[in-house]
């Protein structure tokens, strides 16, 4: 099991799981495409709509599965490590169920994500 320190953001902390790979503004036409993120054949983005962020999977064949919006960049990049966390023992080749279970990891993750803004402070955390 990994372990990762709260000092970090959850792109680092994303960043810091095998298999994951972050993209940086992968497509130079669409600026608001802040990151590209793949774990395996998983493919997650995470996409600055003004002053907030959401986070989107791709299920396939251009179907995108929300998992945060109206949150804060590093809320974004934390929807996406909670979903790859809760979909990491499933398969990742073709299944009518195991899109199912994408979906409800999806969903969870979409609705525990949302407009949600959370803040520690220093003294809480302690």
């Amino acid at each position: 099991m990994a372990r990762f320190s709260i000092d970090q953001s959850s792109r680092d902390r994303l960043a810091a799981m095998p298999g994951v790979t972050i993209i940086e503004h992968p497509s130079p036409h669409h600026p608001g495409d802040i990151a590209l993120v793949t774990a395996g054949l998983r493919c997650c983005e995470v996409f600055a709509d003004g002053a907030t962020f959401r986070a989107a999977y791709h299920l396939r064949y251009g179907e995108w599965l929300p998992l945060a919006e109206g949150v804060r960049e590093d809320a974004a990049f934390a929807a996406v490590l909670a979903f790859l966390s809760l979909v990491a023992t499933v398969p990742q080749h073709y299944a009518p169920a195991h899109d199912a279970t994408e979906r409800r990891a999806a969903a969870e993750v979409l609705a525990a994500f949302s407009g949600v803004s959370v803040t520690f402070s220093r003294a809480a955390a302690a």
